[in-house]
């Protein structure tokens, strides 16, 4: 045993300085990313934003003109997308508010004509038993007029938190100016900071993560994207309110794991059976299972395209990652896998492998 400790004492430190550090990283990334998140925006719209600087910078411009102008058409873009949905839904979410108290009498009404209904049915049981039944019911109404007025308060708490946001974005269009502007400064001084024979490798290694994480957003977005149309041409069809705030929601719900758009189609499909709606509680599990069938058919080849991992390697990053660290685990998750992935392409674990060569015993 001893002999074993002693053959591969540094694989043994290597491992432990390994998971140390993923530790470490996983708390300060729980700790810091919500003090640092406009700059990471910034860092990130200025990586996304370097290739549309560099043509301009071919055109002879200045980088802070290019960095202007690339600004300009990233950003407007974005913020003009963002509050065209904004506005529409406060729109459709101040209409929910209004008439959220005729939904809920809708639904205790049709609920007392389900126990009424359940009375003449179970008339020869006992009394207990009915006035369980009855218990059950109202408990069954309360409990879905409880989650309405519960993701009417959330949605309105997220429209209260949009000056916060707001404050952010500008802070994060600030300093995207500015990190491109440095970008190139940035990337001479960490390499600076490397010895000369690991640049190649790191180069290959961070190149590879970098396109792998921009593979991991771009599949997720296409994903929620496609979930959010199927989602809205079906409302439209169907004639139903909310179209763009019920599309929206259900497309920002698609990279959830296992449960995804099922938070939103399970409790309405359900809540419309009881409003003794049956019409469309069919055409909404329809639409909900075509919805899952596309998104589960598409999601192999969009992610194996992207990002050549698996989904189930997809599916346990995410929980994983969102049982350390929350709901920022979505990204920290897929990360740590796509790092892991590209150490390996790198024979970054090749020494723990790597046998020790025999000592041959000098000949007297």
């Amino acid at each position: 045993m001893q002999e074993f400790y002693r053959k591969h004492l540094n694989a043994i430190i290597n491992i432990g300085l390994f998971i140390t550090t993923l530790l470490i990283a996983v708390i300060a990334f729980k700790l810091v990313i919500p003090y640092l998140l406009p700059f990471l925006l910034g860092l990130i719209l200025a990586v996304i934003m370097e290739p549309l600087v560099d043509l301009l910078l071919r055109l002879k411009l200045p980088r802070w003109a290019a960095t202007a102008i690339a600004m300009l058409v990233t950003v407007g873009s974005l913020v003009t997308v963002t509050t065209l949905a904004i506005a529409k839904i406060v729109v459709e979410l101040t209409k929910f508010l209004y008439n959220l108290p005729h939904y809920t009498k809708i639904i205790s009404a049709h609920v007392s004509h389900l126990t009424l209904k359940l009375n003449y049915y179970t008339e020869g049981l006992s009394p207990q038993f009915v006035h369980q039944l009855d218990r059950n019911a109202q408990k069954l109404a309360e409990a879905f007029s409880d989650y309405l007025s519960m993701l009417a308060g959330e949605a309105f708490k997220l429209v209260s938190h949009l000056p916060n946001m707001m404050l952010i974005l500008v802070i994060a269009i600030i300093a995207t100016f500015f990190l491109s502007m440095d970008l190139l400064k940035l990337k001479s001084r960490l390499a600076s900071a490397i010895p000369q024979e690991y640049h190649g490798k790191i180069k290959v290694m961070s190149d590879d993560i970098y396109h792998a994480s921009i593979g991991f957003i771009k599949a997720q977005l296409i994903l929620s994207a496609i979930t959010g149309l199927v989602i809205l041409a079906g409302l439209i069809i169907l004639k139903t309110d909310y179209v763009v705030l019920l599309s929206l929601l259900g497309c920002l719900l698609s990279p959830i794991p296992v449960l995804g758009v099922g938070l939103l189609f399970v409790p309405w499909i359900t809540l419309t059976l009881l409003a003794g709606n049956t019409s469309l509680s069919i055409s909404l599990t329809i639409l909900f299972t075509v919805v899952v069938v596309i998104k589960h058919s598409l999601e192999p080849k969009v992610l194996g395209e992207n990002i050549g991992i698996s989904p189930l390697s997809v599916l346990i990053s995410l929980y994983v990652g969102y049982e350390l660290v929350g709901v920022y685990g979505f990204i920290l998750g897929p990360f740590v896998v796509i790092t892991y992935n590209t150490l390996q392409k790198a024979r970054a674990f090749a020494w723990l492998f790597r046998k020790e060569p025999k000592c041959e015993e000098n000949e007297l």
